[in-house]
């Protein structure tokens, strides 16, 4: 029942927002009482606190794959940050572009005035880690060979991690992904043209 409940606030926050989500639309979703849900939770923060760290903990898990694999280059974890984000707006614009929320965090943020301290940490520690982990790939780029020794590391992560903190908002702002898409091509194909590395990289020569 703890599991049921807590797909079932995630699928409504990212809909309706911290503000807009409460414990009766759950108990009327899931047939139980609101009863049994202050049992499980103890309030509706005390259930948004432990969805949001569910949430953000698997996102962090998923883009410390991509980000951090040595193997791959910049262009394919981008390609790999696109797919998951993808399947994330499909779950909840399962029918097309109907531009409809698809990201907690995001949606979270938009109401960051109304959560409660835990939650807001748990916002920010997510975005460091974003950082650290966009980092770690820009840094391997540049380390293989893939861009130029003497690209600006920082001002590259910075573009980087803002398309991701902002995607929600691109594409609900446009109406559909493929603006998304566009966006994270339109930077890569920039940084490409701007610094890739005329020396071939170590695993290419291979």
């Amino acid at each position: 029942m703890r599991e049921r409940i807590k797909v079932v606030a995630e699928e409504l926050l990212v809909k309706f927002g911290y503000r807009g989500f409460s414990f009766g639309q759950i108990s009327e979703i899931l047939g139980t009482t609101r009863a049994n849900l202050h049992y499980h939770f103890g309030s509706k923060d005390g259930l948004v606190e432990e969805v949001l760290e569910d949430y953000a903990n698997k996102t962090l898990d998923a883009y410390r794959e991509i980000w951090t694999d040595t193997a791959t280059t910049l262009r394919q974890k981008v390609e790999g940050t696109v797919q998951m984000a993808h399947r994330r707006y499909l779950r909840y614009n399962p029918t097309g572009d109907n531009g409809e929320p698809w990201s907690l965090m995001i949606r979270l943020r938009n109401d960051t005035d109304a959560l409660t301290p835990k939650m807001r940490t748990k916002l920010q520690q997510v975005t460091r880690e974003f950082e650290m982990l966009v980092r770690a790939g820009v840094r391997t780029a540049i380390q293989s060979g893939e861009l130029a020794a003497d690209s600006p590391q920082e001002k590259l992560v910075i573009q980087l991690v803002n398309i991701i903190h902002y995607a929600g908002s691109v594409t609900r702002d446009h109406g559909h992904f493929g603006r998304l898409a566009d966006l994270w091509e339109a930077t890569l194909s920039t940084i490409e043209r701007a610094y890739t590395s005329k020396k071939i990289p170590a695993k290419a020569k291979a």
